[in-house]
């Protein structure tokens, strides 16, 4: 027996193999999985393994969610080179080969995660629906001259992870409870968030897919992205957004 098969991964084969059902996609034969875990567990890429072969399926994925820690591992086998796994998994932010792949996605609901593998091994990389169908707006905005402090609160009391600082109609950064890490004397509080501020900033344009924002969400683990139209921010998108527009298209 192999020591990273034992008890707990054949509970898990067999209960992927209960619960499996076949998808054809694109002429190929597939399985997506979704099952919760507990921490950290091995053998998990063994276990998709075989239960693509029990299921004599031409690719398998398992989705093994972690909802107290707000994470999934996404693991995928295939033996067909019209699916390749490592192509799939790095558009969801992870890597991997022809026929292996995993990657690790954050606080995403796992239905939401199975409708883009589909969408993926599908080909699906542009959708109807576009980032403007989606994005708020209005966009909430503080100047770079804000305080600290004042920033804290406005996070705090609108229960937002990120604001967007733009000065004069032009974005000009990002400030995030991240950010405030960097913080390490209370006087700093007083400073300007231009002080402590993200410039690196990733944007959208309103014409992109749900798709290729998610795989922008997923590769830099941003939850939120300002959509820009010329030098013009006319909308924010958030990986609620796009995670709620993949769960609602789920059918019925």
């Amino acid at each position: 027996m192999r020591p990273a098969y034992g008890k707990k991964q054949k509970d898990i084969l067999f209960e992927m193999i209960k619960t499996s059902r076949r998808i054809k996609v694109n002429g190929c034969n597939i399985c997506v999985n979704k099952l919760d875990i507990k921490g950290h567990v091995d053998g998990l890429a063994i276990v998709v393994r075989m239960c693509r072969e029990i299921l004599n399926v031409d690719a398998a994925f398992g989705i093994f969610t972690d909802r107290e820690r707000g994470k999934s591992i996404v693991i995928g086998r295939s033996n067909t080179e019209d699916i390749n796994i490592g192509s799939i998994m790095q558009s969801m932010g992870g890597g991997g080969h022809s026929g292996a792949g995993s990657a690790m996605v954050k606080s995403a609901n796992p239905d939401a995660v199975k409708k883009m593998i589909v969408e993926l091994v599908r080909g699906n990389q542009q959708a109807s629906v576009q980032i403007s169908d989606l994005m708020s707006f209005p966009v909430f905005s503080i100047t770079s001259n804000t305080g600290m402090k004042e920033a804290a609160l406005i996070l705090r009391e609108k229960g937002y992870s990120g604001i967007l600082v733009i000065d004069d109609g032009k974005l000009v950064g990002i400030i995030s409870r991240r950010d405030f890490r960097k913080v390490r004397k209370d006087s700093q509080l007083k400073a300007p968030v231009k002080a402590f501020m993200s410039t690196n900033i990733t944007s959208v344009k309103p014409g992109e897919s749900p798709m290729q924002v998610a795989r922008l969400m997923v590769k830099h683990d941003i939850g939120r992205l300002p959509v820009i139209d010329g030098s013009r921010v006319i909308g924010i998108i958030t990986r609620s957004d796009v995670m709620h527009y993949f769960y609602d298209t789920l059918p019925d």
